[in-house]
């Protein structure tokens, strides 16, 4: 039997990877709300408020598509925007204390998920997850050439 390709390891890397981030997105609260919303309201909550251009740089979108995001945000009271401190023409997004809420809620709703799902692991398999995990952010993290 013929070992598998690299290729073929990198596909089935990606997909694990793609059912797991679908999984716990499932298993959280934010049924609501679509991914680059909640990525939005991650990105806020992670590192504070940023410009609709800065939040769109940052997730590989065009910045009109975000300002359509921020938008239904606002609507849903979740986002706001106030003045940025040193450029009267730029606004700041920020979560509300409604985001804030919303956020800890879904992300311990997932947290719940998955330690539940990793404590039916054995200590081998949760050692080599673990493990993984750093390598799998160092790869995220590589800057695009």
């Amino acid at each position: 039997m013929p070992s598998k390709t690299l290729e073929q390891d990198i596909t089935e890397l990606m997909h694990a990877v793609g059912l797991l981030v679908r999984r716990t997105r499932n298993e959280s609260c934010a049924d609501e709300l679509s991914m680059t919303e909640s990525m939005v309201m991650s990105r806020l909550a992670n590192d504070g408020p940023a410009t609709t251009a800065a939040l769109a740089r940052a997730e590989g979108i065009k910045p009109q598509s975000m300002g359509t995001t921020i938008t239904a945000l606002e609507e849903m009271d979740i986002v706001k925007r106030t003045p940025h401190a040193t450029d009267g023409r730029q606004m700041l997004i920020e979560l509300t204390p409604k985001g804030l809420e919303l956020r800890k809620k879904n992300r311990a709703a997932k947290q719940i998920w998955l330690s539940r799902a990793i404590a039916e692991l054995s200590p081998e398999e949760r050692d080599a997850l673990f493990n993984a995990a750093g390598i799998i952010k160092r790869l995220a993290e590589k800057p695009t050439k």
